[in-house]
């Protein structure tokens, strides 16, 4: 038996094999044309960056972005053609609160998580914006207090799920259907109310803070959040609607929704924006009252839930006949089969998807100018057309805005990642 002293001491594997070193030479550097290929990217990495912080530090006039302010974020909503006396600064702010308060409770019933950071985010930077260095003219103590309200208003939030009966899936949701109705009715204002019934008459004026403010007027991000959230959230539904139609067995609605699609994917979105303001006005009289609003939103919805449904029937065929079959043999209906089996397995094999069709509608939306409307990235246009003196501040305008869309595009890229974590998409 071999005594304590001869036992013979592990070896250790070479520092070049283990820790940062071996990162390096495992995945940088493992063959000739590896090297070569990490230190040219190395090279050109630096060099842009060298340079892209040199123009952005040193180059770049970055005042315009400051002078255009407020106009990014609800264009023209709050000047005298609009809102005459410049008061309706408080309606988008008290939109923001309510839903800064659904964050709040979307907070307690997703548990934390990243809908915990994506909260906290939001109001954080929505207070932190009452900081920016505008004078109190410009920006006065009741916008900067609205704004710093966001805070306590994702606590009230949080408090209202945490400690009510509202702090479950299904309230959430309907509070998030109020929110939007009555942020499209704090935005629009309201006329006098006037009603006759023979004899009696009544006459409700409404005060000057609710006057109405025509559509015309809104724009910004306002205007692209506004129709992204409504084009996702009728989309998807749509969608699948869509999809079960092209999949069924009944001939008529089988054709109807094969129609709809290939129609609506063989036009290009910019076509359809045209068609409804000027060509789908023609089937109505002359008198019906137009808003492009209500028909971009319709038309953006249209247009996504029908790349939508084709997401969806790839999802659903690519789930083994095997499943159907057991749900069949378990005496389950149809619709049981499909409702509770086969699409939610779809939906979550396809979230990559779906949330990549929910960004390209989102970005999608800066293609309202067409109709007139004007959305952020026209407010940029408009105003470096309207004062050529900022002309030389093109790129940073558009690249102001390009950190916008990407700021929007990557949170929903960056939930859909920790969702399909959460649910084990592409996992067995």
């Amino acid at each position: 038996m071999a005594s304590a002293s001869q036992v013979a001491e592990p070896v250790l594997p070479p520092r070049s094999e283990v820790g940062v070193a071996g990162w390096a030479r495992e995945n940088l550097f493992g063959s000739w044309y590896s090297g070569i290929l990490t230190v040219v990217s190395a090279a050109a990495v630096v060099l842009a960056i060298w340079f892209g912080l040199r123009w952005t530090l040193m180059s770049a006039n970055w005042d315009v972005v400051g002078i255009i302010g407020g106009r990014f974020i609800i264009g023209g909503y709050n000047t005298d053609q609009a809102c005459p006396g410049n008061d309706c600064f408080w309606r988008p702010q008290a939109a923001l609160l309510m839903v800064t308060a659904l964050l709040g409770m979307l907070w307690v019933v997703a548990a934390g998580g990243v809908v915990k950071r994506v909260a906290i985010a939001a109001a954080a930077a929505a207070a932190l914006s009452a900081f920016l260095p505008y004078s109190m003219e410009r920006m006065g103590l009741d916008v900067r207090l609205l704004l710093l309200a966001n805070v306590p208003a994702l606590a009230i939030g949080w408090a209202l799920a945490r400690y009510t009966p509202l702090g479950t899936g299904r309230w959430v949701a309907v509070y998030g259907v109020v929110v939007f109705l009555l942020t499209i009715i704090l935005l629009r204002g309201s006329s006098d109310i006037s009603f006759a019934a023979g004899p009696l008459r009544l006459h409700i004026p409404m005060p000057d803070l609710l006057r109405p403010v025509p559509t015309l007027y809104w724009g910004g991000l306002t205007l692209n959040l506004l129709l992204a959230v409504a084009g996702i959230a009728m989309s998807l539904p749509l969608g699948i609607a869509l999809a079960l139609g092209r999949r069924s067995h009944l001939p008529v609605v089988k054709i109807l929704c094969v129609i709809f699609i290939e129609v609506f994917r063989g036009v290009p979105l910019i076509t359809i924006l045209f068609m409804s303001q000027h060509l789908v006005p023609l089937a109505f009289p002359e008198n019906f009252p137009r808003n492009s609003l209500f028909s971009a939103g319709v038309m953006i919805t249209l247009f996504s839930s029908a790349y939508m449904a084709e997401n969806i029937r790839g999802g659903l065929q690519s789930l083994h006949p095997g499943q159907a079959e057991a749900a069949r043999a378990l005496g389950l209906a149809g619709w049981q089969t499909t409702l509770f089996i086969s699409l939610p397995q779809a939906v979550r094999n396809v979230i990559p998807t779906i949330v990549g069709q929910f960004i390209s509608l989102f970005k999608d939306t800066s293609l309202v100018y067409i109709i007139g409307m004007v959305d952020i990235v026209e407010i940029g246009r408009t105003f470096i057309l309207g004062n050529p003196e900022y002309r030389v501040s093109t790129k940073e305008v558009f690249i102001f805005i390009s950190i916008v869309f990407w700021a929007f595009t990557y949170g929903m890229s960056y939930v859909s990642r920790q969702l399909e974590r959460t649910l084990g998409v592409g996992e067995r």
